[in-house]
């Protein structure tokens, strides 16, 4: 009875975890979802290639024209008479000029000459009504020395001397009032002269070399002063003027930029007309700046007179055209790329790497910016994720897709898509074998030099000033600077809220010392050397045959580790001891050798090992039969119906190259050790297990063709004989007899 429930258990273990590897393949394999996926991206991208906002910007440039280009479509004849619209680049030119010619301007107030007059003249009635007595300090600073006059005397002096001085203030009012007194620096006075406002429709212009301000009234005043009055009136003079002078001009702000902006609403947008019949542009013309404005301007026309251009036929157009650009990609996957195609995780990180891609194309075409805003999207960045999270070859895809995307959106804009596809390509390359995430950082000058070649060359083709060049590549260096950091993001979420694994993740479990190797090296050490055996081996046939040779590595470093719960169950570890199969059967030694799966899959989970290493633990044996104890069976009954499933490992087979190798150098390292000394021998064996195993359909879904599986094969005849090479047996010295 205990028997019968045991190996009930046993099979109930068995069918789990198969079972939940046919979950996980159900769930990340659907095609119904890979489909929904697509089907949604595709929607998606299609809008962004139909709806604009700014539409006009869309409309003008949906030819994709360039000064340099060739026309290719047939001659083009006017169908109406339109103006032609200067350039952007002309445009702001002309009203940055405009701008700069624009006067500041300032509130003329006439009444402050009066008001100052004023003011000077309550300060000296009032200073002569109320000062009856005449001290000397007072007689001296008028130069009025003489002590013989008498009271009366003084006064009369006294105010004839002040109303000189009183004259001459006024007459300093009148000098400086004419010229301007403004309320601001003079020297940040940029123009020849100032707009004084008197009313709506009345200015007063003003030299400004004759403009006064504070810095300056005082030196003029003391001159004047000098010139006009006695030695000793001038100092009476300043103190009278510093309380009394005032600017009778005033800075506007708001009247300025009034101006600045009625000055750029006057310049013309236009310089000429095209009248109907006549001929645009021929066919096979070279495009000039003066045509590439015609054609533009044309097309501008065309829209503004509201003719339709769109409608559900252009709507179904565009899906056809995205799902065109969706197909290449789709292709390349489907057929060189099997294990990415039918992930629908991966999938969907592919499509949602290119609808962010077509969302920062038209958001570039939406923004309105007065720097080339193309360059600044962030297409390297996602190359480079692309090339990590998958490889350089499918990123080269996905960038060669999103740099179509782009153009497409752009409306034909084929210089800034080659460029984009040459930075992104370059950008995706220098992270192929990046071993620490420090390296993304190191791609910057690849990727500024990615966009600096298409920008020169496209510059100079174009006959494009050495300004416009700079700006463009001003712009590209703040992409290349930005992508790494921008990648480093991405993929950071992207580890955080998936199961993807990328090389960079299963490098930090490339660690020897990582506690669950340190344990099987303790517990288990035979199973760790034979470990350490098959992860050398394995990686260099995946590098033989351009498999991922880390993921191979790290993948034969944890293959085995269920063996750390039953270590003397396998004969790597019975060193000098018992062997536990001499009292078990047949099947429940199969049994007991079976489970090293199940706990390999438990402590992996345990220690959040990545799913892509947990993977190697059931796939490195398949459903591959345990033969030796399978033969044991049949020879100790030979009458029972043995069940061939009862000793078979639960599966499922490798589903790639790396699983595979990893399968094939682990029954290779342990048949190695039988026939270390006779290298034919272990060819032999060698050879005879591969083919078992591939008779029995353990490399059907690993996608190894017949020339790897022969690469293999020599790989680790060459090195697993190098690893067991016979040594010599030394002599040892002979003792001599004493003499």
């Amino acid at each position: 009875m205990n028997k019968t429930k045991e190996t009930l258990f046993n099979k109930l273990r068995t069918e789990s975890i198969a079972s939940s590897y046919s979950a996980i393949k159900g769930n990340r394999h659907n095609l119904r979802i890979k489909f929904l996926i697509l089907f949604i991206a595709v929607i998606i991208c299609t809008f962004f290639f139909s709806v604009h906002i700014n539409k006009e910007n869309y409309e003008i440039s949906e030819l994709g024209l360039d000064v340099g280009m060739a026309w290719t479509n047939k001659t083009l004849e006017a169908e109406f008479s339109f103006p032609v619209y200067k350039s952007k680049d002309e445009q702001q030119l002309d009203i940055a000029e405009a701008v700069q010619k624009v006067l500041p301007v300032f509130n003329f107030d006439e009444s402050v000459p009066y008001k100052a007059s004023q003011q000077l003249n309550f300060l000296i009635e009032d200073y002569l009504e109320k000062t009856n007595i005449i001290n000397d300090s007072i007689l001296d600073l008028l130069s009025i020395k003489s002590t013989k006059l008498s009271e009366s005397g003084k006064i009369e002096v006294k105010k004839r001397e002040l109303k000189k001085i009183q004259k001459a203030i006024q007459n300093f009012f009148d000098k400086v009032y004419r010229a301007g007194f403004v309320d601001v620096l003079t020297e940040n006075i940029r123009r020849s002269e100032i707009a004084a406002r008197i009313s709506n429709n009345e200015e007063l212009l003003f030299p400004s070399q004759n403009l006064s301000d504070s810095s300056n009234i005082i030196e003029k005043a003391e001159k004047y002063f000098q010139k006009q009055l006695q030695d000793g009136y001038e100092s009476v003079a300043l103190q009278f003027l510093k309380n009394t002078l005032l600017p009778n001009l005033k800075y506007s702000a708001e009247l300025t930029e009034q101006s600045e902006g009625l000055a750029a609403q006057s310049v013309p947008l236009t310089e000429g007309i095209v009248k109907k019949g006549d001929i645009i542009i021929r066919k096979g013309e070279i495009v000039s700046k003066e045509s590439l404005k015609k054609v533009n301007s044309y097309n501008r026309s065309r829209f503004m007179l509201n003719e339709p251009t769109y409608s559900p036929w252009s709507f179904i157009g565009r899906f056809g055209h995205v799902l065109l650009l969706f197909s290449i990609l789709v292709i390349y996957l489907f057929y060189i790329r099997k294990r990415i195609f039918y992930d629908n995780l991966q999938m969907a990180i592919i499509c949602v790497t290119l609808v962010l891609a077509s969302f920062l194309s038209w958001l570039s075409m939406e923004i309105p910016a007065n720097f080339p805003v193309e360059y600044i999207i962030f297409l390297p960045a996602l190359s480079m994720l692309c090339a990590i999270v998958f490889d350089s070859r499918t990123a080269f895809y996905i960038t060669v897709t999103m740099s179509l995307m782009l153009v497409g959106i752009r409306g034909n804009d084929y210089d800034t898509g080659t460029t984009m596809l040459f930075a992104g390509t370059l950008a995706a390359y220098t992270v192929r074998d990046i071993q620490s995430r420090t390296q993304i950082f190191q791609s910057f000058l690849y990727i500024f030099l990615g966009f600096a070649v298409p920008v020169l060359s496209f510059g100079f083709e174009r006959s494009a000033d050495f300004v416009t060049i700079g700006y463009r590549l001003g712009v590209t260096a703040i992409n290349s600077a930005l992508s790494p950091f921008i990648t480093f993001g991405l993929l950071f979420i992207l580890e955080r809220l998936t199961s993807i694994t990328t090389d960079l993740k299963l490098s930090e479990y490339s660690n020897t010392n990582h506690p669950l190797l340190a344990t099987m090296n303790e517990i288990a050490p035979g199973s760790y050397q034979h470990t350490m055996s098959v992860a050398v081996v394995a990686e260099r046939c995946a590098i033989d045959i351009g498999a991922n040779n880390l993921l191979t590595k790290v993948g034969a470093y944890y293959h085995d580790i269920g063996k750390i719960k039953k270590p003397e169950y396998f004969i790597e570890n019975q060193i000098g001891g018992d062997n536990k199969h001499n009292s078990l059967t047949a099947k429940k030694s199969a049994e007991s050798i079976k489970q090293h799966i199940s706990d390999g899959i438990k402590l992996a989970k345990d220690y959040n090992l990545p799913q892509r290493i947990i993977d190697f633990i059931p796939m490195h044996h398949g459903t591959s039969l345990i033969r030796h104890f399978y033969a044991e069976a049949i020879s100790e009954n030979p009458e029972a119906d043995i069940k061939e499933s009862d000793f078979r490992y639960p599966g499922p087979k490798p589903n790639s190259k790396e699983t595979a190798i990893v399968m094939i150098c682990d029954t290779a390292e342990a048949v190695s050790r039988l026939a270390s000394n006779d290298r034919e021998k272990f060819e032999r064996a060698l050879e005879k297990i591969i083919q078992e195993k591939l008779l029995d359909g353990q490399f059907d879904e690993s996608n190894l063709t017949f020339k790897e599986l022969q690469t293999i094969k020599e790989t680790c005849l060459r090195s697993l004989s190098g690893m067991s090479h016979q040594r010599i047996e030394y002599k040892e010295i002979p003792i001599k007899s004493a003499e």
